[in-house]
């Protein structure tokens, strides 16, 4: 009986220590429990743009995927500046994400416009996505196509009046229209959003607006508004009929990518969690044939190459903004 004993005792113990192993063994595998409560991504933007949406898209299969609720918040304000500072002072403990694109972020940072860095003052996650549809339009009637606006301009210099915002993209692409086309435009701060842009536009406030195409698709369609040129390398498939301005004989090429970004000193494990979730949520069947929706497409970085890129990215902008 004793002799019994003795062997289940001995079993019970050689049990235990597998188990607890078992158990050190998962926890130094870098699993991480989070999140375990809600988790809010700001958009620096208001609702309804392209930013917003990629957002909410992203926010619903993070929910699937986690069975946490992850909430929006729209702040507005500096072109993002104020969104980015918000989430900078967070605690960096994965409850607060910083939801951007890099049409107004590095433009930011290498004009000097922002008084911190996007690059080093955040922890990166992942990039999950891309748009290569940013187009400059103009009323029907105004001009036929982008010839007639360029002799129009030269013919009047600093008459036409722009939608720009000092510090993104419409930043960016106004110097290069300029620079590219021998022209001086007149540059007026409408809004920041593109609906704010948008309104504007319609409101005969500005002559041109550079934004992207999903944000026009319906004006176009109807023949309100004539594209002048797209900002890519080809012409983007959905949007053949819409000349490049690289076709047109000028180099203006603009990307956005839409990063994610946890308060500086974040968890590594937890953005390594994050970022796999990103990845897997570019591969999702549903989330690609929703951003052609809308003319954007799946772009996964993970955060060491999304920092090395967006690096690489704002020093070539400040050597054109020198």
């Amino acid at each position: 009986m004793k002799k019994l004993f003795s062997l289940l005792l001995t079993a019970i113990l050689m049990f235990t220590a597998c188990s607890e192993k078992g158990n050190t063994s998962q926890q130094s595998s870098g699993e991480i429990d989070w999140p375990t409560k809600t988790v809010t991504i700001t958009v620096p933007y208001n609702a309804g743009g392209d930013t917003d949406t990629y957002a909410r898209l992203m926010a619903r299969k993070l929910e699937e995927k986690f069975g946490q609720t992850f909430v929006i918040v729209n702040m507005t304000g500096g072109s993002g500046i104020v969104a980015a500072k918000t989430i900078m002072a967070e605690k960096p403990d994965g409850y607060n994400i910083l939801f951007n694109h890099t049409g107004a972020s590095l433009v930011q940072e290498a004009t000097g416009t922002a008084d911190f860095s996007y690059t080093d003052d955040f922890t990166n996650v992942a990039t999950i996505a891309q748009d290569n549809t940013y187009v400059l339009v103009a009323k029907k009637g105004k001009w036929e196509n982008l010839k007639a606006m360029i002799a129009d301009a030269k013919a009047n210099p600093g008459k036409i009046r722009y939608s720009q915002v000092h510090g993104s993209v419409t930043h960016y692409v106004a110097s290069k229209l300029e620079d590219t086309m021998g022209i001086k435009l007149n540059k007026l701060d409408v809004g920041t959003g593109a609906a704010e842009r948008l309104a504007a536009f319609m409101g005969d406030q500005v002559d041109l607006l550079a934004v992207n195409y999903i944000n026009i698709k319906d004006y176009v369609e109807k023949g309100d508004f004539i594209i002048l040129g797209v900002f890519a390398n080809e012409r983007n498939k959905g949007m053949e009929d819409f000349p490049t301005f690289k076709e047109q004989g000028y180099d203006i090429v603009s990307s956005k990518n839409y990063e994610i970004k946890f308060p500086k000193g974040a968890d590594e494990k937890m953005v390594q969690k994050l970022s796999q979730a990103i990845k897997e949520i570019t591969e999702d069947k549903e989330f690609v044939e929703q951003l052609k929706k809308y003319y954007a497409i799946p772009f996964y970085r993970d955060a060491e190459t999304t920092s090395k890129e967006d690096k690489e990215e704002v020093a070539r902008l400040k050597e054109y903004f020198k």
